[in-house]
């Protein structure tokens, strides 16, 4: 009788997969949801889940001091963090639409990887992943991790642009992009996008092979 491989696709592992993947989907969509029923003025805008508020670096020629607070002794010192809090408490639409756009196109990157990742569970349960729809849905996942990498951290630096020049009344827009660091292009993401890429390739081939040998019998 041979022992059962520890690695093996089972019918319990798909089910708990599908049932996580299916949570994901639900809190995903509500989570869109409420931001986008957030945007019109239906919602309060620091009721709920506060949104109203973002963190952005002190623009030049605005004091950056210390937080009032002693320390022990001189060998300990207290220095400012050099980021602000600006937070809209009656925002127009306008405002609203920017302040929740990183998180929204985040999570529609989100239910779109998820609903791909749910298809090809349900291939792997069917016992045939390598069929062209595969191919399709890691291409689709791939090229959303990679856009997201990108294009998330842009918005939200834009987003911080127009909203810090509208709060402090500067009426002109420091642009500030910043590729690496803090708030800069997600390169891990960047790397999981290639990667999946690649997967994509490797799932290609092998169903143009699968293709060959069934034409072969």
């Amino acid at each position: 009788m041979s022992e059962r491989s520890p690695l093996r696709w089972s019918r319990s592992d798909a089910v708990i997969t599908r049932c996580v993947l299916v949570i994901g989907l639900v809190f995903a969509g509500l989570a869109t949801l409420y931001a986008l029923v957030w945007i019109t003025p239906l919602l309060p805008a620091g009721g709920g889940v506060p949104i109203n508020a973002i963190t952005v670096p002190i623009p030049d020629g605005v004091p950056d001091t210390a937080p009032p607070v002693s320390t022990a002794d001189a060998d300990h010192t207290v220095e400012a963090a050099g980021t602000m809090t600006l937070v809209f408490h009656d925002p127009t639409t306008a405002q609203r639409l920017l302040l929740v756009l990183p998180s929204l196109l985040a999570m529609i990157a989100t239910l779109v990887v998820m609903a791909g990742l749910l298809g090809i569970v349900r291939s792997l349960d069917a016992g045939d992943p390598f069929v062209r729809a595969n191919v399709r849905r890691l291409r689709i996942i791939a090229f959303t991790v990679l856009l997201g990498a990108i294009l998330v951290p842009v918005v939200e630096m834009f987003r911080n642009d127009v909203l810090t020049a509208a709060a402090l009344g500067s009426g002109t827009l420091e642009a500030s992009v910043v590729l690496v660091g803090e708030g800069g292009i997600r390169f891990t993401f960047v790397f999981v996008g290639l990667l999946l890429a690649g997967l994509a390739e490797i799932f290609r081939r092998g169903t143009l092979m699968r293709d060959d040998v069934q034409g072969l019998v």
